[in-house]
């Protein structure tokens, strides 16, 4: 259309517009005078040029009355070719970039406010608005603020592979946790499977236990990992918006780069803590009472009795091998076999699990537990150098945890009188409980039995001492 064709000096540069009652200033530069007079509307002793910058000390409009009639001819003709100018419009509104100009002025947005995080043209500059802010190009403003975009999605991504990491740590511990407790399921199961009739609702019970354990540890867990997921969910969509906002154009993304900074969170996240420790020592606490149970129950079936021939001769055994007591040192013949007051107990033990109960008197001191001799070479008396000893004793009040190189003292522990001796072959443990209030008292490091039968062990001495 004839306006279409009008060159762009027909235009003002404040509305973008045909000029409407043009007036030039005091550079020569033509605006229209309600754009112009608006511009300056606030000025106070200067008043700039909106394209040159030059300034003048005090307003100056000349009226450009042959170009006013000019545009008004260009309008007339262009009435006829109304359609066809819309529609060129609009082909060139699409073909715009999404930035644009100043929506206010159509001016070019060329600067940046720092303060107001806002695009401005060179007539927004110079507003009351902005004035004394700082104010950058928009090339630099778009690479500092994309630096700062660019340093915070980084931090994002960190911390999500982080959580990643954790999340995976905590299916990985939660698989051994429940490994754990499975073992632990089937090994009730074999400890119960031989005395199943008669103990059929212990095992009922136990195993409820165990599975309140496991579901426990399993709904913590579950718990967990649904923060865990969530949060990683939140930082990969927050991930995603900053990668977006990071390729827009520069006029969008430096339009928002406050609400996307402001929602960049400051708090880190705190993972949850593991229950995984606690419900391990849940298990250990479980374990150790089980296996007191389990002893209980089997006690029956081990009947130890002393060995005559093995006994020190200043122990004397009851005629039922049941218990021995020891004697006045007076009586003792000079030779022995060995220094120490001790006798051996039937039957040895080569596998499996045993335990038997003692009962220890108040007077004198005592010790009890197993000793090993090698296998196929008969029996090696435990008080020799070679002989290997486990065992638990009291001595003036004290309690001592005794082997054939060492002694760990144990203080003073309040146990009954009635002893417990447990021992797993093959597992290499050797462990003491009271028997009245099954409480453990100590359990010695797991070794190895192999190529031993372990005895019943015992030693007695002084006044009143009996086992």
């Amino acid at each position: 259309s004839p306006m279409a064709t009008l060159p762009s000096e027909a235009s003002c540069p404040i509305c973008l517009e045909l000029f409407r009652d043009p007036v030039s200033i005091h550079c020569g530069h033509t605006f229209c005078r309600g754009c112009i007079s608006r511009l300056w509307e606030w000025g106070t002793g200067q008043f700039p040029c909106p394209r040159c910058r030059e300034t003048a000390p005090e307003r100056s409009l000349r009226p450009s009355r042959e170009l006013a009639r000019l545009l008004d001819i260009a309008r007339r003709l262009s009435r006829g070719d109304t359609a066809l100018a819309r529609r060129h419009r609009e082909e060139e509104e699409e073909g715009e970039e999404e930035e644009g100009g100043c929506p206010k002025h159509q001016e070019p947005l060329e600067l940046f406010c720092r303060e107001d995080r806002a695009l401005l043209c060179a007539i927004c500059r110079e507003s009351r608005a902005h004035r004394g802010h700082t104010l950058l190009p928009v090339p630099l403003a778009l690479r500092e603020f994309r630096d700062q975009l660019q340093a915070r999605l980084q931090t994002l991504r960190d911390d999500r592979d982080k959580l990643l990491e954790l999340r995976e740590a905590e299916m990985s511990r939660n698989w051994e946790y429940l490994e754990k407790t499975g073992s632990e399921r089937q090994r009730l199961l074999w400890e119960f499977q031989e005395l199943r009739e008669s103990l059929e609702d212990h095992s009922r019970r136990l195993l409820e236990q165990l599975r309140e354990l496991e579901r426990e540890g399993q709904k913590e867990q579950e718990e967990n990992l649904t923060l865990l997921t969530q949060e990683i969910s939140r930082l990969d969509s927050r991930v995603q918006e900053l990668e977006q906002k990071r390729r827009e154009p520069a006029g969008t993304f430096l339009r928002d780069i406050g609400g996307a900074l402001s929602g960049f969170p400051e708090e880190k996240f705190q993972p949850p803590p593991s229950p995984l420790p606690e419900l391990e020592k849940k298990i250990g606490d479980f374990r150790e009472k089980n296996l007191v149970l389990e002893e209980t129950l089997r006690s029956f079936r081990v009947q130890v009795t002393l060995d005559p021939s093995t006994a020190h001769p200043q122990l004397l055994v009851s005629p039922d091998g049941s218990s021995v007591t020891c004697t006045d040192p007076q009586d003792a013949p000079e030779e022995g076999p060995g220094p120490d007051p001790s006798v051996l107990g039937h039957p040895g033990v080569t596998s499996g699990h045993r335990c038997w109960d003692v009962e220890v008197s108040p007077e004198g001191s005592w010790a009890l537990g197993v000793a090993g001799e090698t296998l196929g070479d008969g029996a090696e008396p435990p008080e020799s150098p070679g002989a290997q000893l486990w065992s638990l004793g009291r001595c003036q009040g004290h309690f001592w945890a005794l082997t054939s190189l060492e002694r760990v003292p144990l203080g003073h522990p309040r146990v009954s009188r009635r002893l417990r001796v447990a021992l797993d072959y093959d597992r290499g443990q050797v462990t003491f409980f009271d028997a009245e209030s099954r409480s453990r008292i100590f359990a010695f490091p797991e070794a190895s039995f192999r190529g031993l039968r372990l005895r019943p062990w015992f030693l007695v001495w002084g006044e009143g001492a009996r086992v």
